[in-house]
């Protein structure tokens, strides 16, 4: 029984959160941060807002909101599927236009 009601709790915050948001690098064109063509965005209670890999599961934080639940969310790294920017060698490609449409989803 109390494994069942500690698995509730941590159920909990995502059975609060918003339906995930199909994006995708058409939508962005160069400015599409991640590896996979296509994500799912959301964001999660405590304007937490993270990205889901449609095909693999895999669920990854765009803010420290979501990085600091990240253990509890079970989020892998992001380094995993952001893309590397190839005009500036050794950085990567922002994630600031992914993340504030994140963060309009959190209104």
């Amino acid at each position: 029984m109390r494994n069942l009601f500690f698995g509730l709790l941590l159920a909990a915050p995502l059975a609060l959160a918003a339906p995930p948001k199909l994006i995708s690098a058409e939508d962005f064109g160069d400015a599409w941060p991640f590896v996979p063509e296509e994500m799912h965005l959301q964001c999660l209670p405590g304007n937490a807002v993270v990205v889901t890999d449609p095909e693999t599961g895999r669920m990854y934080g765009l803010n420290g909101p979501a990085n600091g639940k990240a253990r509890q969310l079970g989020l892998e790294s992001l380094n995993d599927v952001w893309r590397e920017n190839t005009a500036i060698p050794g950085t990567k490609v922002s994630v600031g236009a992914v993340l504030d449409r994140g963060i309009d989803l959190c209104r």
